[in-house]
């Protein structure tokens, strides 16, 4: 083989490597083919790593325990359904007052009135709280929602708005194809510098409790998962029981809902949703889990965003280019362990970026897509 043709092979298989990887990283990156790459870098990062928070919040939930301690009914109960007994959450609104909460989010929607004595108990419990605010659904929810301005929002029955001082939000989400919930639900806006028509459940506790947020065009959020334990829990029978003294909500934050009946994420429910935990936990959660966590991120502002796709477009074809172009560059042994310290070092990069900087970046794009592709 003459000079010449060396010089060409040395530069052709470089070149053809770094091609390659980078066409791997801009599939993977820009179409459906790297959606699970996508996805599984925004979950797995919290395995590694979640922020605690200092916010005194309580989850008072309507779980098996409550349904059986209090005698209740779940909507696909065989015996036939009937609404949750408000006289029940009339009791625990007064002990809430009574105990100083600082604020009650009732994640339950009020629909229509029941019966007018029960729902004057509750709607004067309602007025009793310092903050009280409810819960509105979004009209024909079962539909696709491609245009989150063209929502309309169903609010709560007048007795009850009017008693929480119409301090209302709208409680959705809006889970991916393999139903885990990843962003925050934005609130609708008509223009960048129209008001907000309507805004989310936690969006409208958090700025009621005091978190200064920007009001105007809403832009992409992506929830920060804390791991068990950022906030108390306890069944609603134990919250009414005697066990359980007033003072103990002084100054707290207290969230108010639902848990699906089974954990079991192929059981199907209604309000019940993977998260990235589902991953390895293989549990589902409660709707009111998912707006807790998008309340503390927003009341600390934990929230994650993802940077401009030119800013990941020219990262993927940079990452292709210099791990194409350099490890057929080494001896096998020495392209291995440079592939791996590659890998593990855009890993801890993005799950530190995610941790101190508030924004995720698909590293797995790179780690499981371009790494082998350029090593092999």
């Amino acid at each position: 083989m003459n000079l010449q043709a060396i010089t060409e092979w040395r530069f052709f298989r470089p070149a053809t490597g770094a091609a390659l990887a980078v066409l791997v990283g801009l599939l993977l990156w820009g179409t459906p083919i790297g959606d699970w790459w996508q996805n599984a870098s925004y979950d797995y990062q919290f395995r590694f790593s979640s922020r605690a928070v200092t916010n005194q919040v309580v989850l008072i939930q309507m779980d098996n325990q409550a349904y059986n301690d209090l005698h209740q009914d779940r909507p696909d109960s065989p015996t036939g359904w009937r609404p949750w007994d408000r006289g029940l959450h009339a009791l625990l609104l007064n002990k809430l007052a009574n105990g100083g909460a600082s604020m009650v989010v009732m994640d339950i929607f009020f629909v229509k009135t029941n019966d007018p004595a029960t729902d004057e108990k509750l709607s004067a419990a309602l007025a009793r709280q310092k903050i009280a605010v409810l819960m509105a659904k979004v009209a024909n929810e079962d539909e696709p929602k491609r245009d989150v301005e063209a929502m309309q929002p169903t609010l709560p029955v007048g007795i009850f708005l009017q008693a929480a001082r119409t301090n209302w939000g709208v409680a959705w989400q809006s889970p991916d194809l393999d139903e885990i919930v990843r962003k925050q639900w934005p609130f609708p806006s008509p223009g960048p510098s129209a008001f907000p028509q309507f805004y989310s459940l936690p969006w409208e506790a958090a700025l009621l409790a005091g978190a200064k947020l920007d009001n105007g065009q809403p832009r992409e959020r992506w929830l920060r998962y804390y791991h068990e334990g950022a906030w108390t829990r306890m069944s609603y029978s134990y919250a009414l029981s005697d066990k359980l003294p007033a003072d103990f909500f002084r100054n707290k934050i207290v969230f108010i809902g639902n848990q699906p009946e089974y954990t079991a994420p192929d059981k199907r429910e209604v309000d019940k949703f993977r998260t990235p935990f589902t991953r390895w936990t293989n549990e589902s959660y409660g709707g009111v889990d998912i707006n807790i966590t998008a309340f503390l991120n927003l009341m600390n502002g934990d929230w994650l965003e993802r940077p401009p796709l030119w800013a990941e477009a020219i990262v993927v074809i940079l990452a292709g280019i210099l791990l194409g172009g350099g490890l057929c560059r080494l001896r096998p042994l020495p392209a291995i362990w440079t592939a791996l310290a590659v890998a593990v070092a855009v890993t801890l990069g993005s799950v530190s970026w995610s941790y101190f900087g508030n924004h995720w970046f698909p590293y797995l794009v790179i780690v499981i897509g371009q790494v082998p592709v350029a090593l092999a």
